[in-house]
């Protein structure tokens, strides 16, 4: 689990994604979410979107990333479909044409118990299954039979939720469902949330799998600079910035040397009761939290014996001119993305 954040984690490499420099590809992440945001004011207007996702695709394979690696790392768009879905639903205006309706239903309090109950217990002794040796081993192994029986133990509770709520209620009442109105300014809002999610997603973890955190980090404060002239502290911002991106992948081996340790001497954060897994996650994240406050404190002691100010001109390690590959990069980025804005 520990190995799919992406944050921080630099893979090194020679392509030509990795050559450009970090403001160039800054620039080219907050030029792209400009002109998507410039594109949601036509509705209906796919070219914008097709590009800006192609653009990802050929940025991927510039990268040498081998997409196995990148892959494991995209497990947080489930969540942005499910957002897009309730997007979809209640994020759009009662005057946008309606696309799709779906109810209402009328079913009698009676009818629907009936239903609910049937479905819990189907769900409840397909979780129930999963506990036991055959299948317990392979949830363990696959991420998708775990997704499963979390969906069926969030639908037995569920269940149970409406069964209290409806207690007491007349056998023959009619409960009213629905109705569920898909129009066609929610289902453009989907899209849009998608896609510019997707690729603000996409994009920043490719910037940080290519650029090393120092790099990103003096990129970011060169392009940050004429903030200076306003009394902004962007030099601290960027040291606090730079201490992130740099202790992620610290703690996270951290994190997991102290798991390791904890199985090995027996515990098990998986399994057991409710009461068991929260004392198991206490016995790892009191460790961990304080193993984190240790570090910050030997940090701030180097850095204060080592003389460190914030204020004063830095020498960049990695930022160098702009060369002809970030000229070129940059200007075909803001070209292919411009032209589909007038079409």
């Amino acid at each position: 689990m520990l190995e799919k954040i992406s944050l921080g984690i630099f893979y090194p490499g020679t392509s030509v994604i990795h050559r450009l420099q970090a403001r160039t590809k800054l620039l080219m992440i907050f030029w792209l979410i400009g002109t998507l945001l410039i594109a949601n004011h036509r509705q209906w207007h796919f070219i914008s979107y097709i590009v800006a996702l192609g653009l990802m695709f050929v940025g991927l394979l510039a990268s040498g990333i081998a997409l196995r690696d990148f892959g494991k790392r995209l497990w947080f768009l489930v969540l942005i479909v499910f957002s897009s879905l309730f997007i979809s639903i209640f994020g759009a205006s009662s005057d946008s044409p309606v696309i799709w309706s779906l109810g209402p239903w009328r079913p009698s309090y009676a009818s629907l118990s009936q239903d609910v109950l049937w479905l819990g217990t189907v769900v409840l002794a397909f979780f129930v299954l999963t506990l036991l040796p055959p299948l317990r081993g392979w949830c363990q192994r696959h991420f998708w039979l775990r997704f499963i029986r979390r969906l069926a133990l969030l639908a037995v509770l569920g269940s149970l939720l409406f069964f209290w709520l409806t207690n007491g209620f007349a056998a023959s009442r009619p409960m009213s469902v629905g109705p569920l109105i898909i129009t066609q300014q929610g289902a453009w809002l989907t899209i849009v949330t998608f896609v510019a999610f997707c690729v603000l997603f996409i994009s920043s973890t490719l910037l940080t799998m290519t650029t090393r955190p120092v790099a990103l980090i003096e990129g970011l404060t060169l392009l940050l600079s004429p903030l200076r002239r306003l009394k902004l502290p962007v030099d601290d911002f960027a040291l606090m910035l730079l201490l992130s991106l740099r202790f992620i992948p610290t703690l996270l081996e951290e994190a997991d040397q102290l798991m390791k340790a904890q199985v090995a001497r027996g515990a098990d954060i998986t399994h057991g009761t409710a009461r068991e897994r929260f004392q198991s996650l206490a016995m790892f994240f009191v460790p961990l939290v304080q193993g984190v406050l240790r570090r910050a404190s030997e940090l701030a002691t180097a850095l204060d014996a080592r003389g460190y100010q914030s204020d004063g001109p830095r020498t960049l390690l990695y930022e160098q001119p702009l060369s002809r590959l970030d000229y070129l990069a940059l200007s075909l980025v803001i070209l292919v993305t411009t032209i589909p804005l007038f079409l």
